[in-house]
């Protein structure tokens, strides 16, 4: 080990709390900054939660009382920042019925009665649902009134974009409107006219908003014991699309408490998931207001759905024209309202027909900023874009999110793309020089798995290998770009540049350390640190 200072820390040593106001180097392995400006360095000086300085390996003699930390050979990088979590939605599951690998009817129903049994909520949720789209057998209300007749049930598919009803369920929420357009809103009917316990997309909002009914501090309980669970995956931030009023005081009084484990940057959302019906929210807050453990962000709007049927889809293949769903009639308005007070807004756009009508809402918006504020537009889950969408968003000056483990959902199983589209265009969204970030979408089909970063990374990466499922080779980009967008991409995207998601002076000593960075060697975070404090050390789990 090399002697930089009169205190040296070895790795082992490294899980020992740093005194206050404590100078710390560290040095000794591959520090990667994620910026620009200084694309790697040899020495890091912390101090404060703060990075002091950044630089190389003579850096440390101007700090002679600085403790040093040496890496050991290992790699040093930003904190992973996970740009679309649904984390005040994921909370619940502990206290839902887990349907994960449920298809069969009966082991559907097995699950529901046994929680029911020894739950004493008001509601029985369960989660994710299979439906027979998935693989699952049918079901209806009538099976669920069969196993649980006295208490509501919501059993919430894996999308969030479909829920099952029983029937005490469905008068609770005062169902009463069948789909009648191609945005999927509302429940859906069997051929005699009978409501099938179905409710799709926005139909979903009043029974979420009752499901979903917990007291602040329950809820902040639940919130905080997730989060937690995201550190040894080296997230120390997360930006939740879906922050309702009722998840903003479960933030508050975390933050108010000293409790939150990570940062969070809350999007403004409605009463509930799919709720666009924002304006409220935007008397109550200001945008970017908050410090850099709790602050408001994009409002987050939907302007299609999720599921087959929802999404705005429409091309050719095979000289033949498809279309599918229609964008939402009700996110141009809040759009436009939030854009003129100042707020960056992100848009759920999953069909490439959606797309276009996000593109054009953001384009008539922009002239409605408030002078000197810099539009953002950020569009989430591209799927499926063409030249003439890229070339537009570009000009935006605006963002993409990708969730690489959506790419299973597509590229294994060689779905045809519309004539003059491509499917999940990464490469070409970098190359136009749009800002891509990196997401999760947890708890999307109910796993804990689908948020670790660098499996992430690898994923997206193979789109560049010929024996991976995911090759797409025309779009493939470096598993360093790909961590890139887990990191200062993401910063960028919530509007955090000058917070977090670099290696930077002056931001916050946020930072992993994995073992190597090269795909090969399986990478691995080894240490997590928050604030320029060690809060998830590897060595110190449980064999």
């Amino acid at each position: 080990m090399m002697k930089m200072s009169n205190i040296v820390v070895s790795k082992s040593d490294a899980s020992l709390p740093l005194k206050e106001n404590e100078t710390t180097a560290f040095l000794g392995g591959t520090i990667l900054t994620m910026d620009p400006l200084m694309e790697r360095a040899k020495t890091i000086i912390v101090r404060d939660g703060r990075i002091l300085d950044v630089g190389d390996e003579n850096l440390v003699a101007s700090y002679p009382d600085a403790q040093t930390i040496d890496l050991d050979g290992r790699v040093m990088l930003p904190a992973f920042i996970d740009s679309h979590n649904h984390l005040s939605f994921a909370c619940f599951l502990p206290i839902w019925a887990d349907l994960q690998g449920s298809t069969t009817k009966k082991a559907i129903l097995d699950a529901v009665s046994e929680h029911a049994s020894r739950s004493d909520r008001e509601w029985v949720v369960g989660f994710p649902w299979s439906d027979v789209e998935d693989g699952g057998e049918p079901l209806t209300k009538k099976d669920l009134d069969e196993v649980c007749p006295d208490r509501p049930v919501a059993l919430i598919h894996g999308t969030f974009h479909k829920l099952l009803l029983n029937s005490i369920a469905m008068d609770m929420a005062d169902v009463k409107h069948p789909i009648m357009d191609r945005t999927m809103k509302g429940a859906i009917q069997s051929p005699n006219g009978e409501f099938t316990g179905t409710v799709c997309e926005a139909g979903e909002i009043p029974a979420l908003e009752m499901a979903l009914g917990i007291g602040t501090e329950e809820y902040a309980e639940l919130i905080e014991k997730r989060a937690r669970s995201f550190l040894r995956y080296g997230i120390t931030s997360i930006q939740d699309p879906g922050v309702t009023l009722a998840a903003e005081k479960a933030y508050r009084l975390l933050h108010a408490q000293g409790r939150l484990p990570i940062s969070i940057l809350m999007m403004p959302h409605g009463i509930s998931l799919l709720d666009n019906n924002i304006l409220a929210r935007l008397d109550e807050a200001k945008y970017g207001a908050g410090d850099e453990m709790l602050r408001v962000g994009p409002v987050k709007l939907f302007a299609d759905g999720g599921i087959n049927g929802s999404i705005g889809n429409e091309g050719m293949i095979g000289g033949r024209t498809f279309s599918s769903g229609i964008p939402r009639d009700d996110f141009v308005q809040p759009l436009s309202e939030a854009i003129s007070r100042g707020f960056q807004v992100c848009v759920h756009s999953i069909g490439n027909g959606t797309t276009n009508a996000v593109l054009e809402a953001f384009e008539k918006a922009a002239k409605l900023a408030p002078s000197g504020f810099e539009l953002r537009p950020r569009i989430e889950h591209m799927f499926i874009m063409n030249d003439d969408q890229i070339a537009r968003l570009a000009s935006l000056k605006g963002c993409a999110s990708v969730q690489p483990f959506f790419f299973a959902r597509v590229l294994p199983k060689k779905v045809p793309c519309f004539e003059g589209h491509k499917w999940f265009p990464i490469g070409d969204l970098v190359n136009a020089g749009i800002t891509v970030c990196t997401n999760s979408d947890d708890p999307g089909f109910g796993s804990l798995t689908c948020i670790d970063p660098i499996k992430g990374a690898l994923i997206g990466a193979a789109m560049g290998d010929s024996q991976s499922p995911f090759f797409n080779p025309n779009q493939a980009i470096p598993f360093e770009q790909w961590i890139w967008m887990y990191t200062a991409g993401a910063a960028f995207a919530g509007g955090l540049e000058n917070e977090r998601g670099m290696l930077r002076k002056g931001l916050v000593a946020d930072f992993i350390i994995l073992n190597s960075i090269d795909p090969a060697d399986s990478p691995t975070v080894c240490e997590t640190w928050k604030s320029g404090k060690i809060v998830y050390n590897k060595e110190m789990e449980p064999a």
